[in-house]
């Protein structure tokens, strides 16, 4: 106020106004009809009171102005303020963050960053962050992309040789107009988290939720609780963005109904003071969901203590929070599954002795809860398998941590020797055990199951050798020709392909010794078919499996020669060529026994029931095989003498045909030669039609007599010059009826009598007898009247002479598919023009 009263002061004395004023006056004294003193007087009192008024306006715009700097400087303080928290917030952060300009020089970065790069804050100012920290030859892989492809935030994890792993976020700040500014790099170290998962995933798969580390989040809240900073890790982890929840109150939005008290309580300690405090609660998400926060809660205060700001850094722990319940779920679960499993699960020392036995002992072998604890389990374990259960505990107990298999004998209360299979592992020192694990499984069950399905596994290895003999022989059913190419095939499949030692085929004979006759053999044979006589009778050549299979058409067998009466095979001869078994199957069709197929095997007990089976499938099929062979032989031998009947057949019709044709020669010599003309073309067309043979067959038969209805037609009519009555030619034009009628009841195995009708009908029905159209006419009759019309132009006539080839092709091409069967027109064009076809 003194300085504004000063201003005052000095305006009023060097006002130019108030000079004026009196030096108006002055001259006003001097003039020559002054105005009277008293209103002059008042004049200038107006005027100066006008002046005055104005003095105090300009002194109020004054004061006014003053206030507005005070203020503008009160602000001023406030924004450094704000700065200032806002440094100390950058700085709380306890991930590395920092930011870099296109070059990758570092512009600003927090002391966690510093921190991490070992040096002073100064020191990593301005130099590329890539030789600070992470230290790497260049930009990190997703730096340089956010830069030159637009990207706005892009995010990595950096591996560094330490092995921490970092979570590495990258944001592109820029100005209101969209402007490069500047990168931000946010570092979360994530290590913990990733290790995390890695020894969860390890342990069974109790849980398949992966833990999901997003960095810290950071909420920054006024002194109202308003949302007036939201960063990236908030953003991901609500789904809401900073655009829509800034301004707005926290608990408005992300907090849950039931927590908002407890929330609040926490928000107004901060107010009052009471901070740092921690505390967890749930945010709600944008698609309804809700996450699990572990919150560390700070405030900023004013110069006057005031808090104006609450800062929040939280880390979302609802996986963790998910993963430390299913790990106490999975604590019960193995707790349940021990107590409760059928397995048996035994603490040992090092020296063998039993510190807990699971419940199951008791329901396996037959002890108390308790019964075992302090016994030597050695004392348990069966003599045979000792040395070698006290290798494992000793490899046990040298290699912690290390799983020991074995499988020994154990003996239950009752004193009966059980199979177990043990897995034990040492655990040193760990809470809360220390020594030897072993769980146990009682195998008794497996172990004898196993014997029978060694005994399996050998009855399966001799099934699978029939069935590879039976597939292989039935193949050789398939190709071979002949009966003793089929027998040989058979006999070496048995051998090569079964693995059995020897085999051979013979055939029952009915002659006086009832002979066993071979046909074929293969394998080991070293003479044996020689050196011995089989027979089917009942003596000695006869009572052995060969004659017995014969005899009785029932499948014979020997499982071990060398336990065997001499006088069977004889044994001596067998045993020297090394059969150990053999077995005898009778070749039967229908009662018929037509003779034996008999194997050797080198092994004792060789033929089991399975494989029996299939050899005596196998048999059935030679048989059926043989049978197959000799009546195919005989069809052949039948179908070759129809084949020779069907060519005298077909020689005896084409006589027929011919001696037809005769007749109407001697009658009209004309008709004779035009109709072996025309059996020439039309068979030439049918075999470029590449019709069957048989039809090619029938178009020439019918061609060579498709006139054959002119024998009716009077000869002078025939063989007259000049142009018929329209009589004469209805005459002439009943020969196709009159054809058919004669050739129908001849049996030709093909459609000549409809031929010979049809031979005049035409595509567009103008023909004749019956004016038939298109599909209507047959596909012979259509080939047999484009070579009759060919024929009939190009050849001279007693009634007029020939008007040429060129004409008769001109004919049938211009009425193409009109009057004649386009196919057929194509292909007689193509004869003539391209493959040289001619008359005689």
């Amino acid at each position: 106020m003194k300085r504004a009263k000063g201003v005052e002061h000095d305006v009023r004395r060097k006002s130019p106004g108030v000079a004026r004023v009196r030096r108006a006056a002055g001259a006003a004294v001097g003039q020559r009809d002054p105005a009277p003193l008293s209103g002059r007087a008042l004049d200038y009192e107006g005027r100066i009171a006008d002046l005055q008024h104005k003095i105090r306006e300009l002194d109020e715009s004054r004061a006014t102005l003053s206030s507005q700097l005070r203020a503008l400087a009160t602000r001023e303080e406030l924004i450094e303020h704000i700065h200032h928290g806002w440094v100390e917030i950058f700085d709380a952060i306890v991930d590395p963050i920092f930011m870099h300009d296109r070059q990758g020089r570092i512009l600003r970065a927090n002391r966690a960053y510093a921190d991490m790069a070992g040096m002073d804050i100064r020191q990593v100012i301005g130099r590329p962050y890539w030789q600070v920290f992470p230290l790497h030859d260049g930009p990190l892989s997703n730096c340089t992309p956010t830069l030159s492809e637009h990207r706005e935030r892009t995010e990595e994890d950096i591996v560094l040789e330490t092995g921490q792993t970092y979570r590495c976020r990258f944001f592109t700040l820029r100005d209101p107009a969209g402007g490069y500014l500047a990168s931000l790099h946010i570092m979360t170290d994530v290590t913990e988290s990733r290790n995390m998962e890695r020894s969860l995933k390890q342990e069974r798969d109790f849980t398949t939720a992966v833990m999901h580390t997003l960095g810290a989040l950071v909420v920054v809240l006024d002194h109202e609780g308003r949302i007036i900073q939201f960063n990236h890790a908030c953003e991901t982890v609500t789904g809401y963005s900073f655009t829509e929840v800034e301004g707005k109150m926290l608990w408005d939005i992300l907090l849950l109904p039931e927590e908002m008290d407890s929330v609040r309580t926490v928000f107004n300690n901060l107010r009052s003071g009471m901070f740092p405090n921690e505390h967890e609660n749930y945010w709600r998400t944008r698609d309804g969901g809700r996450r699990l926060i572990r919150w560390s809660n700070t405030a900023l205060t004013g110069e006057n203590g005031v808090v104006q700001y609450v800062l929040a850094t939280g880390i979302d722990i609802t996986e963790q929070h998910a993963m430390e319940q299913a790990l106490r779920d999975s604590e019960a679960r193995f707790r349940a599954m021990i107590e409760n499993s059928s397995d048996i699960t035994v603490l040992l020392d090092c020296d063998g002795t039993v510190r807990y036995t699971s419940p199951s002992i008791g329901r396996v072998l037959g002890y108390g809860d308790d019964e075992l604890v302090g016994q030597d389990v050695f004392t348990l374990i069966h003599p045979d398998d000792l040395p070698r259960v006290k290798d494992a505990l000793a490899r046990a107990v040298e290699n912690p941590g290390v799983a020991q298999h074995i499988e020994h004998r154990f003996k239950d209360r009752d004193g009966v020797w059980r199979h177990l299979e043990s897995v034990g592992k040492y655990f040193l020192d760990e809470t809360p055990v220390s020594g030897v694990i072993v769980n146990a499984r009682d195998i008794t069950a497996r172990k004898l199951a196993e014997d029978k399905m060694r005994a399996a596994d050998e009855s399966l290895r001799k099934l699978n050798r029939a069935l590879k003999t039976l597939s292989a022989c039935n193949e050789s059913l398939v190709h071979a020709m002949h009966e003793q190419e089929l027998l040989a095939a058979i006999c070496q499949v048995i051998v090569h392909t079964g693995g059995y030692r020897f085999a051979w085929v013979g055939y029952a004979e009915h002659d006086a010794r009832k002979t066993v006759r071979p046909m074929a053999f293969a394998g080991e044979e070293a003479g044996f078919l020689d050196a011995l006589r089989f027979s089917w009778a009942d003596d000695e050549f006869g009572r052995n499996p060969i004659g017995e299979a014969v005899r009785t058409g029932i499948r014979q067998g020997i499982h071990n020669i060398e336990q065997t009466s001499a006088a069977l095979l004889p044994r001596e001869e067998a045993l020297r060529r090394g059969f150990i078994s053999c077995t005898a199957l009778p070749l039967r069709d229908g009662d018929r026994v037509m003779g034996v197929l008999a194997i050797y095997a080198s092994e004792a007990d060789a033929f089991d029931e399975e494989e029996v089976k299939l050899l005596m499938e196998l048999a059935d099929d030679l048989t059926y095989g043989i049978v197959a062979l000799r009546n195919q032989a005989e069809r052949e031998y039948a179908m070759e003498e129809n084949r020779q009947n069907a060519a005298r057949m077909q020689k005896a019709l084409l006589e027929t045909v011919e001696a037809i044709g005769s007749a109407l020669e001697k009658r009209d010599p004309y008709t004779a030669g035009h109709q072996r003309q025309v059996a020439k073309l039309a068979h030439a067309i049918a075999q470029e039609m590449h019709l069957p043979q048989e039809a090619v067959e029938g178009i020439y038969m019918g061609s060579l007599i498709h006139d054959v209805g002119k024998i009716y037609v009077p000869a002078e009519i025939l063989s007259r010059p000049g142009k018929l009555s329209e009589a004469e030619f209805n005459l002439i034009k009943v020969h196709p009826q009159v054809g058919y009628d004669i050739i129908k009841g001849i049996e030709f195995p093909w459609p000549v009598a409809k031929m010979i009708l049809q031979h005049h009908e035409r595509l567009n029905g103008s023909g004749y007898p019956q004016g038939l159209k298109g599909d209507e006419i047959s596909q012979e009759a259509r080939i047999l009247a484009v070579a009759d019309v060919v024929e009939a132009m190009a050849s001279h006539r007693p009634y007029r002479p020939g008007l040429g080839l060129d004409k008769a092709l001109e004919e049938i091409s211009q009425n193409r598919g009109i009057l004649y069967d386009p196919q057929a027109v194509d292909i007689c064009l193509r004869l003539f023009g391209e493959k040289g076809f001619s008359f005689e």
